[in-house]
């Protein structure tokens, strides 16, 4: 990922103009998402293999629940600060016993306790969580990277993980194809199914105000 490109998507989604390699976004509305971020849909490359975006990170954001993604993606921090909580998490077909929760609280400390495991599949204004595979997770350990303004990083998909930002963290992301129909979310003992707000639209002064701000971090 290179600065031409970022700063061409943003601008190209600012003045609603695509040229070159990039095409207008499958789904344009920015909203506001239930972990407390702004995700501004950009473009997608000509190919059709990344889809570009734009996330602003607000006061209190974090993941509500560790999880994955069924695709891979790029990033980079155009301002501000953002982390990573990566989990080596072992899967199982599902058995009797309780939920656990996570009982190490520093980094690099081992977690016991076995989750419940709900498989994800986003739909058409739709949201549906299947736990009927009963199965089970197993945190064995986790790790946190810090990443500053101008840092890149990058992240396979099916790799569990939470993130969390300091607010105006801006973020450029390029997320790839997906390569399975679903993704996964670890459920702890308070927790049946993941509460799901509902994604609240962007309005169009503060998409505009946030793109400016956006090509400004990036100089």
């Amino acid at each position: 990922m290179c600065d031409e490109l970022v700063g061409a998507a943003l601008l190209a989604a600012l003045e609603q103009r695509f040229a070159d390699d990039l095409r207008p976004p499958l789904e344009p509305q920015a909203i506001i998402h239930p972990n407390g971020f702004v995700k501004l849909p950009l473009a997608r490359t000509a190919g059709g293999a990344a889809r570009l975006f734009l996330h602003v990170w607000q006061a209190g954001s974090a993941d509500a629940d560790v999880h994955d993604h069924r695709w891979a993606f790029a990033s980079a921090v155009l301002r501000g600060e953002l982390s990573h909580t990566l989990m080596d998490v072992t899967v199982t077909p599902g058995s009797a016993g309780g939920r656990g929760r996570e009982r190490g609280r520093g980094r690099d400390e081992h977690l016991t306790g076995a989750f419940a495991v709900a498989r994800y599949r986003p739909g058409v204004g739709t949201h549906c969580f299947d736990v009927s595979r009963r199965e089970r997770a197993v945190v064995n350990h986790r790790r946190t990277h810090v990443f500053p303004a101008g840092r890149r990083y990058g992240m396979e998909a099916f790799v569990f993980h939470r993130a969390h930002a300091l607010a105006g963290a801006m973020t450029f992301v390029a997320r790839g194809l997906p390569q399975r129909p679903y993704a996964r979310v670890l459920l702890d003992d308070e927790t049946s199914t993941p509460v799901m707000k509902p994604w609240r639209p962007l309005d169009a002064v503060e998409r505009r105000q946030h793109l400016r701000d956006a090509l400004e971090a990036l100089g």
